[in-house]
């Protein structure tokens, strides 16, 4: 069955679903969804095959699934100067700690000008922040203090459709599965405030998807309902997204890679 066959039969009719729910009980919060979705449909033991990034990226590769380029793995602190020195001839990567959550220790680097990087907020990057940040990574500064890997990954170039949303950064397109269905989805789109980064705890905006036809039709900021970015100016609400059909079957495909049942990839 195809992604687009899915999407018709059983992404309107969950979200149908959901739309009746919400007038009887509007809001849908965390503790909830937990309850009822992630505790309801995953297995405990296989939380590890999907926060732990490097992990659930071996897995993807082998299935096949297309993930952006890996540049380095920092497995250490004994690694940490092999890796500055390979870093000092390169443009445009991300660290990110493999077990981090909430965006929390992703660092996005831009061009390499005199020496130094820039982030998506203009601050300058030298190669002793890189080796104190690869550091703190491998000590488990962002994954409660139990020792963790840096995962060094080329930043990837945004359709220009959602480099047009946010230039500096690159927006996060969300698609949440339930048994191998497509459910509900989104956009995760940057801000000054989130540093680039597509995460709506460090401030990022989230945009609302009509997952049978792939368009934008709300956006929040802060709590706020929008439809202008703040920063960009760009209209957030009513755009059809590109290559949704393709989205769609990249998502269920990831999806059919770990053993969960509900899952945002």
């Amino acid at each position: 069955m195809s992604a687009a066959t899915i999407t018709r039969r059983w992404g309107g009719r969950l979200r149908r679903w959901l739309d009746a729910r919400a007038r009887i009980e509007p809001i849908y919060g965390i503790n909830r969804r937990n309850v009822e979705l992630v505790y309801a449909h995953n297995a405990r033991r296989h939380y590890p095959l999907v926060d732990d990034k490097i992990l659930c990226k071996e897995l993807l590769a082998e299935a096949g699934v297309p993930t952006a380029p890996t540049i380095a793995i920092c497995r250490g602190l004994f690694e940490v100067d092999r890796i500055v020195r390979e870093l000092e001839e390169l443009d445009n990567f991300v660290i990110k700690p493999a077990n981090g959550s909430g965006g929390d220790g992703i660092v996005v680097l831009g061009a390499r000008e005199g020496g130094l990087w820039r982030t998506p907020k203009g601050r300058p990057v030298d190669t002793y922040a890189i080796r104190h940040h690869l550091a703190n990574i491998t000590f488990g500064t962002f994954a409660k203090q139990l020792e963790d890997r840096a995962l060094i990954e080329a930043r990837i170039e945004p359709h220009e459709l959602y480099d047009a949303l946010w230039p500096d950064g690159v927006c996060d397109l969300r698609i949440i599965v339930l048994d191998g269905r497509p459910l509900l989805s989104m956009v995760r789109v940057p801000t000054r405030r989130s540093g680039g980064r597509a995460n709506l705890h460090q401030g990022g905006i989230g945009v609302a998807i009509d997952i049978d036809r792939g368009e934008t039709y709300r956006a929040v900021s802060k709590g706020q309902a929008i439809e202008i970015h703040p920063e960009s100016g760009e209209r957030l609400v009513g755009r059809r997204l590109p290559m949704w059909e393709r989205c769609v079957e990249v998502a269920l495909a990831a999806a059919a890679v770990v053993p969960l049942g509900y899952l945002g990839v």
